[in-house]
C-alpha cells in the first residue's frame, strides 16, 4: 500500500470531521432536552413517540368533550330545578284551592298566577343552549320548539289548548330509561368495542347532553287529561286553570297529577347528576393514563442529562485528541526520512 502525505491528510479530516459531528449531536440533546430530536435519530422510538403523542391529543379532546357535555347538563340541571319550583308552587295553589272555603273570585285570581306559571314552564321545555339548540328535544335540536300548543285539538270537547310534544321520540311507546335512541351523545372516553351504539347504557364513553321532553315531563297513568292528550305535565296545568278560571273547585287528581310529575322530573335530575358524575370520573382516569403515557413518552423522547454530559465530555476529548494528532501529522512529510 502506497502512503501518501495527502492520504495523512484526508484521514485527520475526516476523523475531525466525524468526532465534531458527534459533539454537535451530543450537545443538541443537551440544549433540547430530548434524544430524538428528528427521525433518523431513532426511527423506532419516533414511531412510538407519535402514537403516544395521538393517544394524548385524543385524551384532550376527550377532556374538551366532557367540559362541553358538563355545561350541558348543568344548563339542563338548571332549567329543571326551576320547572320543579313551579310545578311545587302550582301544586301548593292547587290544593289551596281545593278548600271549599275559597271563592270564586280567589280561584280565578289563582287561575291567573297558574297562567304565568304555564308560560314560565312552558318556556323552560322549550330552553335552548347559546347556540339556539333546544335541551329537550331528543336530537331534533334544530327545530322551533319541542312543544307546540294546539290550539284546535280535535280529541277534546273543550275548546282548550293543550301542549303536543314534537321532539324527537323513544323508540318504544313508554317511556324507558333505555330507550334514548333520539338523543345525542358526545365521546368522552375510549370506546370498549369500537362501535357507536344508540344509548350510552353500559357504555361509560359516551354520555347524553340532550333529553326528551316528552319522557322529562311526562305524567305517567295522568287521570285529570282527558283522552288523546299529551301526558305532559304543562296539560295538566292547563286542565288546572280552566277549572279556576270557571271558578271551580279543582279535582284531587290535579294534585296527584302534579305530584307525579314533580317525581318524574326527580328521577331525570338524578339521571343528570349521575352522568355529572361519570364525565368526572371519565376525566380523573383519562388523566392518570395521559400521565402514565406521558412518563412513557419522556423515558423514550428524553435526554438523560448525567449520561448526556458523560458522553459530550468523552466526544470532545475525542475530537481534542484528533485535533491534536493532527498538527503532529500535518508538519510531517515523507521527504523528511529520505536522504
Amino acid at each position: 500500500m502506497r502512503i501518501s502525505t495527502n492520504l495523512f491528510h484526508m484521514q485527520s479530516f475526516a476523523s475531525i470531521e466525524k468526532h465534531q459531528n458527534s459533539v454537535l449531536a451530543i450537545q443538541e440533546k443537551l440544549t433540547t432536552g430530548q434524544r430524538v430530536n428528528r427521525p433518523s435519530d431513532d426511527p423506532i422510538a419516533t414511531s412510538q413517540i407519535n402514537a403516544l403523542n395521538t393517544t394524548m391529543n385524543t385524551l384532550d379532546q376527550f377532556a374538551k368533550n366532557g367540559d362541553y357535555a358538563k355545561s350541558m347538563l348543568s344548563y339542563e340541571e338548571t332549567q329543571m330545578d326551576s320547572a320543579v319550583e313551579a310545578t311545587q308552587r302550582v301544586r301548593e295553589l292547587t290544593i289551596q284551592m281545593m278548600n271549599e272555603t275559597y271563592t270564586p273570585e280567589q280561584r280565578q285570581a289563582a287561575g291567573a298566577e297558574i297562567g304565568e306559571l304555564i308560560d314560565h314552564v312552558t318556556s323552560l321545555m322549550n330552553s335552548t343552549n347559546s347556540e339556539g339548540e333546544l335541551l329537550f328535544a331528543g336530537s331534533n335540536v334544530s327545530a322551533d320548539a319541542a312543544f307546540v300548543e294546539d290550539t284546535v285539538n280535535p280529541t277534546t270537547a273543550t275548546g282548550l289548548s293543550f301542549y303536543a310534544y314534537i321532539g324527537s321520540a323513544n323508540a318504544g311507546a313508554e317511556y324507558d330509561e333505555r330507550a334514548n335512541f333520539g338523543a345525542r351523545f358526545v365521546q368522552i372516553g375510549f370506546d370498549s368495542d369500537d362501535k357507536l351504539n344508540p344509548d350510552d347504557n353500559g357504555d361509560p364513553s359516551r354520555v347524553r347532553v340532550t333529553d326528551q321532553g316528552g319522557k322529562v315531563f311526562n305524567v305517567p297513568g295522568a287521570t285529570s287529561l282527558p283522552a288523546g292528550v299529551d301526558t305532559s305535565l304543562v296539560n295538566v296545568m292547563v286542565q288546572l286553570k280552566d277549572y279556576l278560571d270557571q271558578g271551580l273547585q279543582p279535582p284531587a287528581e290535579i294534585g296527584d297529577d302534579l305530584q307525579t310529575g314533580i317525581k318524574e322530573m326527580s328521577k331525570v335530575l338524578a339521571e343528570v347528576g349521575s352522568r355529572q358524575n361519570r364525565i368526572e370520573n371519565q376525566y380523573d382516569a383519562g388523566q392518570e393514563f395521559r400521565i402514565a403515557l406521558n412518563e412513557r413518552r419522556s423515558k423514550i423522547q428524553d435526554q438523560d442529562a448525567v449520561e448526556g454530559i458523560s458522553e459530550f465530555t468523552m466526544k470532545q476529548n475525542a475530537l481534542q485528541m484528533a485535533q491534536q494528532v493532527f498538527s503532529r501529522v500535518q508538519g510531517m512529510s515523507l521527504f523528511d526520512y529520505l536522504g
